[in-house]
């Protein structure tokens, strides 16, 4: 009994833990659902804007998947969260297999962790918590230190935020270019065109890699808020069960004391007679 005691309580603060974990996924997810709300419309004013941008005014090496592979792998820094970092760094091991000569880019500890031993570029731990333009445009330089001028083919590992409870690896293909040439008006451009259109391609690419940072962590932050609810409702599961032991030992106690009682009583009347 004071075993099973000792489970329910161990049980109930570990439930406490959980359930606070749950309220602050809760709160973390709603401020960051905020923040994607006023990044959404400048994601579409910059794909606006890039797609006013002709392709001819762009380096060609952009266009061209050359021989090299550069993978940027996105996860969370925290565990806790279910299977969410293991589908990336599965999905994420399956590109790299079928890459030729990859190297990599890592965001988060546990892509960090995971692939530290490969051809790792850079390595960014702790790096956001709400994605701003720096992440973003930090990341495109990296991946321009890479290309120095050659070709190559870069693709992002993320999570895509389907719904509250789906959160899915997808791989997002970010150069070789593929672009549609749409009808464009005729534009006066200041400075040239041919200055101004590497701007424009650079704050695409920093745009692009934020929206994907923020679908990953609004992801996490889900994934972790579904984990510590079903981790809360497992433990009041348990608790309960122990409980229920708790009660049939005592009873079994009190039944076994009481048997000893009238088995006492009655070898006492039979001393008397």
């Amino acid at each position: 009994m004071l075993q099973i005691k000792r489970k329910i309580n161990a049980t109930q603060s570990l439930m406490k833990i959980t359930r606070a974990m749950e309220m602050v996924a809760r709160a973390k997810v709603r401020k960051i659902e905020a923040e994607y709300q006023k990044f959404k419309p400048f994601y579409d004013e910059v794909k606006r804007l890039w797609a006013l941008v002709p392709a001819e005014s762009l380096d060609p090496i952009f266009f061209e998947e050359g021989n090299r592979d550069l993978i940027v792998v996105i996860t969370s820094d925290m565990g806790l969260c279910g299977s969410f970092n293991s589908e990336i760094l599965r999905e994420a091991e399956r590109v790299i297999s079928e890459s030729r000569d990859p190297h990599l880019i890592l965001v988060g500890l546990k892509a960090i962790n995971h692939f530290k031993d490969g051809k790792v570029l850079k390595m960014y731990d702790r790096f956001y918590e709400i994605p701003d333009f720096r992440n973003g445009s930090t990341i495109v330089e990296d991946i321009l230190n890479f290309l120095d001028g050659k070709p190559a083919r870069v693709r992002v590992i993320f999570s895509r935020f389907k719904n509250v409870l789906i959160q899915r690896p997808e791989v997002h293909e970010l150069l070789p270019i593929k672009k549609e040439e749409k009808k464009r008006e005729d534009f006066e451009y200041e400075p040239r065109l041919e200055q101004i259109a590497p701007l424009i391609f650079h704050y695409y690419l920093s745009a692009t890699l934020m929206e994907l940072m923020f679908q990953t962590k609004i992801g996490e932050y889900y994934a972790r808020q579904n984990a510590m609810k079903n981790a809360t409702d497992n433990a009041q599961e348990v608790i309960r069960e122990l409980t229920l032991a708790y009660n049939k030992a005592r009873q079994a106690s009190i039944t076994q004391e009481l048997i000893e009682i009238v088995t006492g009583a009655e070898a006492l009347k039979e001393i008397e007679k």
